[in-house]
């Protein structure tokens, strides 16, 4: 193992909750890749060129990725090559870039990222689940003592 990849192997276990990419697997993944899915493969390795360019930071945090997809707008519309009773909903890729810093361009929203956002909120929404009902069982059991 090369000295910088012990490095980024250490900066991971210092942060919890984040994941870096050593390295390790990394042609692998991509010839699995190539194998699978050649146009995804070739999607990918044109657009890793360049990232989105942003004034906001990535998120940090689930609570403030939450707080981010809460804030950001969504559309409805149809493709010109849909019939016109066809209607999709959601955020414009441009939305999206400017609020997460994600991805290589901010002319489409990749599967990763969406996901990414998604499961963050979710677990962000969990959390505050488990807390507002530890709040509701310790009023009900102080109500009952009254």
């Amino acid at each position: 193992m090369t000295e910088a990849m012990k490095a980024s192997t250490e900066r991971a276990q210092d942060a919890p909750g984040q994941w870096v990419d050593t390295g390790q697997g990394r042609a692998r993944a991509r010839l699995s890749a190539r194998i699978r899915h050649p146009l995804a493969w070739l999607n990918s390795a044109l657009s890793r060129r360049r990232g989105v360019q942003t004034d906001r930071s990535v998120p940090t945090g689930a609570d403030e990725v939450l707080q981010r997809l809460a804030e950001m707008p969504l559309s409805v519309w149809t493709y010109g090559f849909d019939h016109p009773s066809v209607r999709h909903m959601g955020p414009m890729a441009q939305d999206f870039a400017a609020a997460f810093g994600l991805g290589s361009t901010d002319r489409r929203i990749s599967v990763a990222d969406a996901n990414g956002v998604c499961m963050a909120s979710i677990q962000a929404l969990h959390r505050r689940l488990v807390e507002l009902e530890t709040e509701v069982a310790q009023l009900r059991s102080a109500r009952e003592e009254l």
